[in-house]
């Protein structure tokens, strides 16, 4: 029963190296489609700069979780404390639903797609100083995000002010993405599936002509590798 599984037990490397392209290629096509509106506070790029970007984020948090919106909250911060003159007097808005590579900080773009969502963050360093990041709405990254795309106030019950929580995308929203990231890979693996198992049956034909009960392995080819291109992995 051993012997007879072989075979398959070899191909398992050649599925591996025919999906990791498929991989690459959600990655660039999430780079391509994903994004953010996100929030940022920015102070010296000194050591004491970043110690007033810690003790701001305590604060900004103790702040949402007495009973305000966390986006009011860091807005208010952000026009009183940012030395960014461009976004402060907008409440740190560095854009509204931005693709991935517009923000001029790479430290800053980064932070548009990998931020926790709906949390303050940081602080990061970039050339300009530290920041600290509100992600107020993300989309194209409903994996990433556990399916949600924004962070909405709601009553909290007692009365006593709004609670913030992550709600997933609106369905009366136009500028949400026709394509979902799962349903996209969900597809892709299919035709990647498919295409393995045919090659698999082929190479395990081929196995049994060559006379022997398990073939000549090392006649064995990787399916379609040599036609495979990898792409560069934009989403770190």
């Amino acid at each position: 029963m051993t012997l007879r599984l072989l075979p398959l037990l070899l191909l398992l490397p050649c599925a591996a190296t025919a999906l990791n392209p498929l991989r690459q290629v959600y990655y660039d096509w999430v780079a391509l489609n994903s994004q953010s509106t996100t929030r940022h506070i920015m102070r010296p790029a000194t050591a004491a700069g970043k110690d007033e970007s810690l003790i701001l984020k305590q604060q900004l948090r103790a702040e949402a979780a007495s009973g305000r919106f966390v986006v009011d909250v860091f807005a208010d911060a952000a026009a009183t404390h940012s030395l960014d003159e461009e976004s402060r007097d907008n409440g740190g808005l560095i854009g509204r639903r931005l693709r991935q590579g517009v923000c001029v900080s790479p430290e800053l773009d980064r932070a548009c797609f990998c931020a926790p969502l709906g949390q303050v963050a940081g602080p990061l360093k970039s050339s300009y100083g530290y920041h600290l990041v509100l992600v107020e709405e993300r989309i194209g990254l409903t994996m990433h995000d556990s399916g949600m795309t924004r962070v909405v106030a709601e009553p909290r019950p007692d009365g006593n002010g709004v609670k913030s929580v992550l709600r997933p995308p609106d369905p009366n929203d136009d500028g949400n993405e026709l394509l979902a990231p799962v349903n996209l890979v969900t597809l892709v693996a299919s035709v990647a599936i498919i295409g393995v198992l045919g090659d698999i049956t082929t190479s395990l034909a081929t196995a049994v002509d060559v006379g022997s009960p398990l073939g000549n392995p090392s006649v064995v080819e990787r399916p379609g590798a040599a036609d495979m291109q990898s792409l560069d992995e934009r989403l770190k």
